[in-house]
């Protein structure tokens, strides 16, 4: 026996770091845009976080690999968000946590749902999953100083969460409000989850709960499993045929495969027609 132990001692001594490797970083490739895509803070670009990081996450699921939108797609694909905004709420601007979560699970290629109280584990692991976190904040608490915030205004501010560096204590967000070097710009977490307020459209400011939305992709399958289903505010229902994919503008660009333990977490709503 102790000709065998004594290799292995040897080699955590001289080796220590093969014993027990961990991730403790995480940076999902999330194509950035700040939310004035033509450089100008002007409307209703100025308050267009929120559909930056809808823009954002959406080509993320869509298998958009670049590190940065153009200014020219980012302004084609928010463009639309604000007449459905305006429509639904009757303004663009300063949008809760649960409006996003009506915008992207009825008009966008990837599915949220609304999480309370997160915690800091929660969150990594979400993004060890692969999916990013949309997170709502009391911006001025913050501390950034690349955001220009508008003296007397909301200091309302959304952004994604896209990764983690556990030696540093930071997560890496793309931040739209922070136009020149919003791309993984870091946050201590005490930072981050001090400042996690939702809007309260009855104050008009941002000193709602912590709440963020945690993000899925619109279609999901297991291994091995031709079934397919359409998750959505954090429900499972199960696609009635391919043949409905059309008519709801869904195509299998927004299926992914997905783990059978996180899809069996989901309750099971009604079959989708």
């Amino acid at each position: 026996m102790k000709k065998i132990l004594l290799p292995i001692i040897l080699l955590l001594i001289l080796f220590p770091t093969i014993v027990a490797a961990k991730t403790t970083t995480v940076n999902l490739s999330v194509p950035f845009t700040s939310e004035i895509p033509n450089g100008k803070w002007v409307k209703p670009w100025n308050n267009a976080c929120e559909e930056a990081v809808i823009v954002m996450i959406e080509q993320y699921y869509l298998g958009n690999k670049k590190s940065y939108l153009t200014k020219t797609e980012a302004i084609k694909l928010m463009s639309p968000l604000f007449p459905i905004e305006q429509k639904l709420f009757g303004y663009d601007s300063d949008t809760t946590i649960e409006e996003n979560n009506t915008i992207i699970n009825d008009y966008t290629g990837f599915g949220s749902y609304i999480k309370n109280d997160p915690t800091i584990a929660e969150i990594k692991n979400e993004l060890a999953s692969g999916r990013p976190v949309i997170t709502a904040h009391y911006g001025y608490d913050l501390h950034n100083p690349n955001i220009p915030w508008r003296r007397g205004g909301s200091y309302y501010h959304v952004m994604t969460i896209v990764g983690y560096d556990d030696a540093a204590q930071k997560f890496i967000t793309n931040d739209p409000g922070n136009h020149a070097t919003g791309l993984d710009y870091r946050y201590k977490y005490a930072i981050i989850m001090g400042s996690l307020h939702d809007f309260d459209h009855a104050t008009k400011t941002a000193d709602g709960p912590a709440r963020v939305l945690f993000t899925t992709p619109k279609l999901a399958k297991i291994a091995g499993d031709p079934t397919v289903y359409l998750l959505k505010d954090g429900v499972k229902h199960r696609l009635a045929s391919s043949g409905i994919l059309k008519p709801h503008g869904w195509s299998w660009k927004m299926l992914k495969t997905v783990d059978s333990a996180w899809l069996d977490s989901f309750p099971t709503g009604d079959i989708q027609n």
